[in-house]
């Protein structure tokens, strides 16, 4: 027998998402600043070849960060400690919150729909403390489990704070703290093992980085700390989750690999010759992490053993020295990495060698999106741009006073952006 050792209350029907494939699922929502836990920044589905501007909604203060979405609402937070929820159909404010501090990262969405044995979702692992005769999971139990839960909103911010949200009505639901600035989005995994009366359970845990240079992990129940790893130097990167692990770069220059079901470290970290705050990104089996240093690593670590690793390629301007601050964006062809020195990269995904670069007129300091056949370039120049994937082609721009620096959520049919203004802004088919 399976006991539910979580439940919340189920919340209002419109915060729920209907049943859907894991891919469907994947296009439908943006729960955390990178599109999904393994880091891809990417959604399946491009969007309409002709866009319009649906709607914009001012804030009160400059926003830094990307929206995240459950597929009808937009959560948002700004640099002195707002935090909004927005209809997604409207852009019209459903609730908003004046905090005493600031956010410098998105929140993330806890969705029930998006617990899945795949790479990218809230991933279901099994702890090494099941008895013998516990049988695997099947897809059906796991979303049976899933319809006893509740979406929750959590959000880390530049005093430490972390908070888990009711989505629905804004309400606290518990609140945990580190020791740093909190600069990427949290994430989630659901671990199943013995509980303390002997019974199966199925745990819900959160996941958020500090720069006091742990990673933490939270009981989604009550913000209970489970676990905490430390790496000795900051972490700005979040937690980027395959394979019941999680991998995180810092600022001491190594790449640590996190055993989920522990919380120990599963290998010796792995040197990256320079420091990182990039999240890494995982897909098919290889890990690609840039450095500020100027390289971009793909890495395809096999086991847990301490034997050194060697990246399955490494990419680097031959011209130029660059800098890389931002999160890379992956599918199944290319790998495409922005730098301070104003240039678009795209990578070959198996080869490691350079397709395509562009030149902006100034740099992007957000994060690179793709979106079925398309890149989305966000800059602090106030444009923003949609390349083709294969070629690097401009093939539209909007333009803004002010400047983006976080990056645009994919949700859908539409893509939402929010600038140092304060002003969020929805996409969608003409």
């Amino acid at each position: 027998m399976i006991r539910f050792g979580w439940c919340f209350t189920l919340l209002l029907s419109g915060f729920m998402l209907s049943a859907a494939t894991a891919e469907d699922l994947s296009s439908q929502v943006w729960p955390t600043s990178r599109g999904n836990f393994a880091a891809t920044g990417t959604s399946p589905k491009g969007l309409a070849d002709e866009l319009a501007l649906q709607w914009e909604t001012k804030t009160i203060e400059a926003i830094e960060s990307a929206p995240v979405s459950d597929g009808k609402h937009v959560f948002v937070v700004d640099v002195m400690g707002g935090m909004e929820a927005l209809s997604l159909e409207t852009g019209d404010s459903l609730w908003r919150h004046e905090l005493d501090t600031g956010f410098v990262a998105s929140p993330s969405l806890y969705l029930p729909q998006n617990i899945s044995q795949s790479i990218g979702a809230v991933n279901v692992l099994d702890s090494g403390d099941l008895p013998e005769e516990t049988a695997p999971l099947t897809p059906e139990e796991i979303e049976a489990w899933a319809e006893t839960q509740a979406p929750v909103l959590v959000s880390g911010d530049v005093e430490g704070n972390v908070v888990a949200w009711d989505p629905a009505s804004g309400e606290q639901l518990w609140k945990g703290l580190t020791d740093g600035e909190i600069s990427a989005s949290p994430s989630f995994y659901v671990l199943r093992k013995q509980g303390a009366s002997g019974e199966v359970e199925l745990q819900p845990r959160a996941l958020v980085t500090s720069q006091d240079g742990s990673l933490y992990c939270y009981a989604m129940s009550s913000g209970e700390p489970i676990w905490k790893y430390e790496t000795g130097d900051q972490i700005r990167c979040g937690a980027s989750i395959g394979d019941g692990k999680t991998y995180l770069g810092g600022c001491d220059g190594g790449l640590h690999v996190v055993d989920l079901t522990t919380g120990k470290a599963s290998r010796s970290a792995i040197p990256l010759g320079g420091p990182t705050g990039s999240t890494p990104a995982i897909r098919d089996g290889k890990l690609f992490v840039p450095i500020m240093d100027g390289v971009l690593y793909a890495f395809a670590p096999e086991s847990d053993s301490d034997a050194e690793v060697d990246p399955a390629w490494e990419y680097s301007d031959p011209d130029r020295s660059q800098e890389y601050r931002g999160s890379v964006a992956v599918n199944v062809d290319v790998v495409i990495v922005t730098s301070r020195n104003k240039t678009v990269d795209a990578i070959d995904r198996a080869t490691g060698k350079l397709r395509w670069r562009v030149t902006l007129k100034r740099r992007a300091d957000a994060s690179p999106v793709i979106a079925g056949d398309d890149v989305w370039i966000a800059s602090t120049d106030g444009r923003l741009l949609r390349l083709s994937v294969d070629s690097g082609e401009e093939k539209w721009n909007f333009e803004i006073r002010g400047a983006f620096i976080g990056e645009p959520a994919i949700v859908g049919d539409r893509l939402v952006i929010a600038d140092d203004e304060g002003v969020i802004r929805s996409f969608g088919p003409k």
